[in-house]
């Protein structure tokens, strides 16, 4: 089973920017957004909207306990590279690059009664093993989403 680092992260400003321009069309305050981090992963999306307003996935190449490059985004939020050196004593120095976005996060992991869960949908898996009835089922998976 693949290790999973779940935090949450308050934004005091996020901004989205075209690439081609490099403009902000949107710059917003207070932005609450859930990081996923793997041992080859990562996902990033602001709670409000569930990710349709900013959303950003991608691939780590981490080798002998060194990230030594990423993609999905012209660069890694800070965040992402403070979980895993941390959390899992990844050495990120290589690939490092401080963008001056909040560094603190609260870790969380998946609750499901009294069973707890790295990866969410470990935990939606486990729901639906479960046969509830169908609100009860909709009650449980609106806790995994909105953790």
């Amino acid at each position: 089973m693949k290790r999973q680092l779940n935090a949450k992260v308050m934004y005091p400003t996020l901004g989205h920017t075209v690439l081609t321009t490099g403009q902000d069309i949107r710059r917003d305050s207070d932005v609450e957004v859930i990081v996923h981090v793997g041992e080859d992963y990562y996902e990033f999306y602001d709670t409000a909207t569930g990710g349709e307003k900013y959303y950003a996935e991608g691939n780590l190449e981490i080798i002998d306990g060194a990230l030594t490059d990423y993609d999905g985004v012209g660069s890694l939020p800070t965040v992402i590279m403070d979980m895993l050196s941390n959390e899992w004593d990844i050495d990120v120095m290589e690939v490092y690059d401080n963008d001056g976005q909040p560094n603190k996060y609260t870790l969380f992991n998946y609750e499901v009664g009294d069973k707890l869960f790295e990866c969410g949908s470990d935990a939606m898996d486990y729901v639906h093993s479960l046969n509830l009835d169908k609100e009860a089922h909709r009650a449980m998976m609106r806790s995994i989403m909105n953790p």
